[in-house]
């Protein structure tokens, strides 16, 4: 196997951003007072999340591209953070809908912009795919935690366009760590590991309301957020590939976008 090239990701974020989901903001505000209170912190914390305009990742991307000859990873990065802040837009629009404000701190999202602040690339995707893997499991369980048929479809969106990012993201590491001592990867791995268990735990500890109501009580939530981890981490495994070290994007040129693209 070869990874996705940074144009066919380019160009499935593109593609992707021409087609609207099938949110039926018709129906105006529809949560019950019940889930109002249930979720209403959750999804602002989130939301807050998405928004990210990814100053850090943006500046590390460059820096990678100027090195490796890749200058296609920039426009695929750009589109990839153009992509979640359209998420945030779906989020902060239903929150309006539903006269909920939108946050404008969170302690929790703070930890993970410091972590990734003038970080090599390796480190910033590591810590953001911490994020997207537990961001899938989280948006499973609160899309069955109302009866919100727009709250739904705003999740069946964000989660199509998740387990994309998790490929883009952990193919990326494979490419990193690719021709790198065994040693480093070992280690890379298991504070990674480390990173995703304490990351977990503070998702539960902040949404344990939401993800109990959309049908996750502790052991199925923390055995899904391994199963989901563990998943990611074969993508993230550099023998997985025929990668050589750091690989100039021309050379996969033929290589498809994703499925759906």
């Amino acid at each position: 196997m070869v990874p996705i090239t940074s144009t066919a990701w380019r160009r499935h974020y593109q593609q992707s951003a021409s087609i609207e989901p099938p949110i039926p903001w018709h129906l105006g505000a529809t949560l019950s007072a019940t889930e109002r209170r249930v979720i209403a912190d959750s999804v602002r914390e989130f939301q807050l999340g998405e928004s990210s305009e990814g100053r850090n990742l943006i500046v590390a991307a460059k820096a990678y591209a100027e090195r490796t000859g890749d200058h296609e990873y920039v426009p695929a990065i750009e589109a990839f953070i153009r992509e979640e802040q359209r998420h945030a837009r779906y989020l902060g629009r239903f929150l309006a809908t539903e006269g909920i404000p939108l946050a404008r701190h969170s302690w929790a999202d703070s930890v993970f912009r410091r972590l990734r602040r003038g970080a090599e690339l390796e480190v910033t995707i590591s810590v953001l795919l911490t994020a997207e893997i537990i961001a899938q499991v989280y948006y499973e369980a609160l899309s069955h935690a109302t009866g919100s048929p727009v709250l739904r479809a705003i999740c069946q969106r964000i989660l199509a366009d998740e387990a994309e990012h998790v490929r883009f993201q952990a193919e990326r590491l494979a490419i990193l760590r690719s021709g790198k001592r065994a040693s480093h990867i070992r280690t890379a791995c298991a504070l990674q590991r480390l990173l995703f268990g304490a990351a977990m735990l503070v998702v539960w500890y902040k949404h344990a309301q939401v993800l109990q109501q959309g049908g996750m009580p502790w052991r199925i939530y923390w055995r899904s957020c391994w199963v989901a981890f563990t998943a990611a981490y074969e993508k993230m495994r550099p023998e997985r590939y025929a990668v050589s070290g750091v690989e100039n994007d021309k050379r996969y040129s033929h290589v498809s976008a994703p499925a759906g693209s």
